[in-house]
């Protein structure tokens, strides 16, 4: 089909297409089979699954954002603040090749298994860096943290969308968009107050992470049924890439190592730099080589770049990670070294921003879910995003708390109307068997954002700040210390000299800051112009529902932009149980119809809308292989032209009489 959009089937219940995951790889015909996880249970049981998977994000982020606001102070116990960023990079580092790996790793040891693994992981390594007696020891300890944190959010994403169909899909993952602003606000008040106490007071922020990983932990054994993954535990461990793991964690080091080092620790053109770049572009290389000939389970199965949405998807989350970490990071920061303020203070004013993320994350996820269309949230996100950035970069010492705040609300409103729906968009795009790699995919690759986006952000302040401190005529010892210590260098000299070196170094800051704030609002733009090309509305054929209500209560059945399919009777005559009203499009067999169990492998007879639901997606099919369609209105169009009129009894006033029909006559 020409033009911009595609259509898709959304169903209330897995079809015989979605059951199968035998492998995700390029290849067919493998032996091994690993049976899929879908497991569509009550409303009473969805709620208690997703407050736990909730309390997983909780965790995962209150680590992140808890330590933002304080690296500074965190270096300072130290004596150093220079090495800091490696605290939080080696972290990004470890926890972006979890966020690789993970999805794969759950498809084949179980949702549930992978997500307690990785939940230990994380409570060992922060029990260790609370423990941590120099910045190299909490770098380690942080990133062996990370390999357990990184998997976190992936796995509690992937068990919403095994146990709660597409079409309600977009209000959940909203509500845990909201949650991960929530972290994100209150997390930086929390580490700042906490580090603020005294000099060792930051470790309080590691040791919070273990009663919360513990609750956690309890919720994910005694209250998430999940499917088990059957098979010989030797077969599955066979059907791990562990040589992709390996190139992913060197393609990875080695990239981040240069792009560090360069303009900071050495030239860009000196061997060191260019040489792990090199290295690390050749490993990548390598990667993506071993993943398209290599195993039979790849962690990044190629196929699934052939989906334009998923391409779009996963280039506008790099963008959005790298934003989104700088924001974290680097606004506290700013407004401790520009405007003066305390680490507490710092934090809350990250609050405008995370407070108004909660409420569009939550408000785009219901628009998807009642309107059915994710495109136009994404767009509007974009623009607010990078609009806010760019007046972020006009901010000095002279700039009052009303625009500080007001700024920060339009970036609140770019990152919650970004992240959700393109998740949704994301997964809309594959295959049910490819839904956990194309979901894992594409938070690495947000990670790899952030993870560049804090090396990169970190080389411009530090380059900026060394090439404005060589005019303060100061020793080369003196040099190094005042590049290491910026904020406590100057409590042993003189008010004068003090005064001096200050002149210098805070509007180094904040000329460092405005780059980073601009470099993000020009990759907002560019975030705009990929989801713009590279993200067409995905067009849904829906199921108008089962409750026997109007179908105008439920959404994306009562959208204008989904071809909804009511249903019919063994006798001909409109189901009872099929919702009704102008917004239903077309009938088509619902009452006992023959299908696959979703609990085994024998056919059944079962009945609701969502099993007429597939038989107008496999009409759309074959008339998408039989001629070319400039859009879906155009395909919902034949559609309908094919449908023959009147056959059916007892339709309620208002509906339309309707019958799926291919067309053929003999």
């Amino acid at each position: 089909m020409a033009g911009a959009e595609k259509s898709v089937v959304v169903a209330a219940r897995p079809t015989t297409a979605d059951v199968s995951t035998h492998s995700a790889s390029d290849s067919e015909g493998s032996a091994t089979k690993f049976n899929e996880q879908t497991n569509y249970v009550p409303r009473s049981t969805i709620i208690t699954i997703f407050l736990a998977c909730a309390s997983v994000d909780l965790v995962a982020l209150m680590d992140q954002t808890t330590l933002a606001a304080s690296l500074y102070i965190i270096g300072a116990s130290f004596g150093s603040t220079k090495e800091v960023s490696w605290i939080a990079s080696g972290y990004f580092i470890t926890s972006t090749i979890g966020q690789l790996i993970y999805g794969r790793l759950s498809d084949i040891w179980s949702r549930k298994v992978v997500l307690l693994a990785g939940l230990a992981i994380f409570f060992l390594g922060s029990l260790a860096s609370s423990l941590a007696q120099s910045v190299l020891q909490l770098t380690v300890f942080r990133a062996f943290t990370g390999i357990g944190g990184g998997g976190l959010m992936t796995v509690a994403q992937l068990i919403v969308s095994d146990v709660v169909p597409l079409r309600e899909r977009g209000k959940y993952q909203g509500i845990l968009g909201a949650v991960v602003a929530i972290a994100n606000g209150i997390g930086p008040v929390i580490g700042g107050a906490l580090s603020s106490k005294s000099k060792e007071s930051w470790r309080w922020i590691f040791r919070l992470n273990l009663p919360l990983t513990l609750l956690t932990t309890c919720c994910v054994v005694f209250i998430m049924p999940l499917k088990k993954v059957q098979g010989d535990w030797r077969i599955k461990l066979k059907a791990v890439d562990f040589i992709g793991i390996l190139l992913s964690f060197a393609g990875m080091i080695a990239v981040i190592l240069g792009l560090t080092w360069g303009g900071s620790e050495y030239p860009w053109n000196s061997a060191p730099v260019i040489a792990s770049l090199a290295a690390g572009g050749v490993i990548c290389v390598a990667f993506v080589l071993w993943q398209w000939k290599g195993p039979e389970y790849p962690l990044v199965p190629l196929h699934i770049f052939k989906s334009k949405i998923v391409n779009g998807a996963c280039l506008t989350m790099m963008i959005n990670g790298w934003n989104f970490v700088m924001q974290v990071y680097y606004v506290p920061t700013f407004y401790q070294l520009v405007y003066g303020y305390s680490a507490t203070k710092s934090g809350a004013l990250l609050l405008p921003i995370t407070i108004v993320q909660t409420v569009s994350s939550t408000v785009s996820g219901l628009i998807v879910h009642w309107v059915g269309r994710y495109r136009e949230c994404i767009l509007f996100g974009w623009v607010c995003w990078a609009v806010g950035l760019g007046l972020m970069s006009t901010l000095d010492e002279h700039t009052g708390l009303d625009k500080q705040i007001g700024y920060s609300v339009l970036i609140g409103i770019g990152v919650g109307n970004t992240m959700q729906p393109a998740l949704i968009a994301a997964q809309a795009g594959v295959s049910r068997r490819d839904m956990a790699v194309a979901t894992s995919f594409r938070n690495f690759i947000r990670n790899v954002g952030s993870t560049l986006g804090l090396a990169v952000c970190g080389s411009i302040i530090n380059n900026v700040l060394s090439s404005a401190i060589h005019t303060l005529d100061l020793d080369d010892g003196a040099l190094k210390e005042l590049l290491r210590n910026p904020r406590t260098y100057t409590d042993t000299l003189s008010p004068d000299e003090a005064a001096r070196i200050r002149g210098v170094v805070i509007p180094a800051y904040k000329r460092g800051f405005r780059l980073i704030f601009i470099v993000g609002a020009g990759l907002a733009v560019l975030g705009f112009f990929l989801a713009f090309v590279l993200m067409p509305q995905v067009s849904f054929i829906v199921a108008a529902g089962n409750e026997g209500e109007h179908v105008s209560n439920w959404g994306p059945a009562s959208s204008p932009n989904a071809l909804t399919v009511g249903g019919i009777d063994e006798d001909w005559k409109f189901w009872d149980l099929s919702n009704f009203g102008a917004a239903v499009d077309i009938l088509a067999p619902a009452a006992k119809v023959l299908t696959i169990s979703s609990k085994s492998d024998q056919t059944v007879r079962e009945s609701g809308t969502s099993l007429a639901t597939p038989l107008v997606a496999g009409l759309a099919l074959s008339l998408l292989a039989l001629e070319s369609f400039n859009s879906p209105q155009q395909l919902f169009d034949k559609i309908k032209a094919l449908e023959t009129l009147g056959r059916i009894s007892g339709v309620p006033a208002g509906n339309i009489n309707l019958l799926a029909n291919n067309g053929f006559s003999g």
